[in-house]
């Protein structure tokens, strides 16, 4: 079997590609194994690290305050 790599560079492209090949009949995987952070990401997940965690809430409380903030 012959493998092929096609990187992509947006959404785009890829539906293309993908609604191609499946018109053409070609299998294919998708690998998304490379994803990677960006600079944005990594920042807020390190903002996110350095919060008080003493102040911290779990999911749930923290719709039932969106809710009661906004008669949801």
């Amino acid at each position: 079997m012959t493998q092929i790599i096609i990187n992509l560079s947006n959404k785009e492209e890829e539906t293309f590609v993908e609604t191609f090949l499946k018109k053409m009949k070609i299998s294919f995987e998708k690998n998304e194994d490379d994803f990677q952070m960006t600079d944005e990401m990594v920042e807020a997940i390190e903002v996110a690290l350095k919060q008080d965690k003493s102040k911290a809430v779990d999911g749930k409380e923290s719709l039932k305050r969106i809710r009661s903030k906004y008669g949801l």
